[in-house]
């Protein structure tokens, strides 16, 4: 089950890095895509039990029965396939599926649904959805997204909540990532009125949206912004905080991406191709074989070719902004 992908729905005919789930051309409306991915089950908290041995009623046969006593902790159990999903305490208070889904609905008017995933066999639920007016093209033909990510966790550990970001959710890795990205976000625990909350969990999208129209135009000036292939190992080596005669591996790699690597005929030998080799050799995974690519995508996704892609961005940012 890679990534604890369980099942789910992805649209607009992009299959998930792992292959798994259901794929449609389009979209689909919120609650059509929910249910074909299976992610309208509901839970239950049970109280969990343990035998006292000694204090049981003693079988025909000599053997005693064990007395089951209660814990005081619950598990949240999946009613359709009971399956255990997390422990929790008395005060948890289970959050459904289905508000999940009227998060989604009430957004309607504002997002396009790509895709709605259950992981861990139900232990947490996403949806993934792009903002309408929020997908732009830095140079023609490069395009950038901001999405809202939904979530609800039944593991006892996550919340609920909304987030903004740049990542389409398709596994838990994803997940991960979208959840320590920096935008615009909501969330609520599991305690006190948490069913009540939810409609605050969209608060921030007008904040979102402009945050992604800054954004944008950040990039835009990147692709504005000359970099020459010295310019370029000299931005290589702050990312990389190499030292003057140090001998470094990857230059060439980087070099040869700059040059001629994915997109840069878009702004050739610009600030944004610089970006975007780096983050080309530290996270892409074409070209790679299947066990490299699964490797290359941890990496790239929450791992250190993460940071140094986030690094290189912020360099960028230093260099059109000084």
């Amino acid at each position: 089950m890679p990534a604890n992908f369980t099942s789910g729905w992805l649209g607009n005919g992009e299959r998930a890095w792992h292959g798994m789930g259901v794929v449609t051309d389009g979209t689909l409306p919120a609650r059509e895509a929910f249910e074909t991915a299976d992610a309208l089950f509901t839970v239950e908290k049970r109280e969990l039990l343990y035998p006292t041995v000694g204090a049981g009623q003693v079988q025909p046969d000599g053997s005693e029965r064990p007395t089951l006593s209660p814990t005081g902790h619950f598990g949240i159990v999946r009613t359709d396939t009971q399956a255990l999903l997390g422990v929790v305490s008395k005060q948890y208070e289970i959050v459904q599926n289905d508000s999940l889904l009227r998060m989604a609905e009430f957004i309607r008017e504002e997002v396009d649904m790509d895709c709605v995933i259950v992981l861990s066999h139900g232990s947490k639920v996403c949806f993934t959805a792009t903002l309408r007016g929020a997908e732009t093209d830095i140079v023609p033909g490069d395009t950038v997204k901001r999405r809202i990510v939904g979530y609800l966790g039944h593991d006892g550990k996550t919340g609920c909540g909304a987030k903004f970001t740049n990542i389409r959710v398709v596994c838990q890795n994803t997940l991960t990532a979208a959840l320590a990205d920096s935008g615009a976000q909501s969330s609520v625990t599991h305690k006190g009125a948490a069913n009540d909350n939810f409609n605050a969990l969209i608060s921030s999208i007008n904040i979102a949206r402009q945050d992604f129209v800054t954004e944008c135009d950040l990039m835009r000036e990147f692709s504005r912004a000359s970099m020459s292939v010295s310019a370029f190992n000299e931005f290589v080596d702050e990312v990389y905080n190499i030292d003057e005669g140090q001998v470094f591996r990857k230059r060439q790699h980087l070099e040869t991406a700059f040059r001629v690597g994915y997109g840069q005929e878009y702004a050739p030998f610009s600030v944004w191709t610089g970006v975007n080799a780096i983050t080309q050799v530290e996270t892409s995974t074409r070209g790679t074989t299947a066990s490299k690519g699964r490797s290359q995508f941890a990496r790239g996704t929450f791992g250190a070719g993460a940071q140094i892609s986030k690094r290189a961005f912020a360099i960028a940012t230093e260099l059109v902004t000084a």
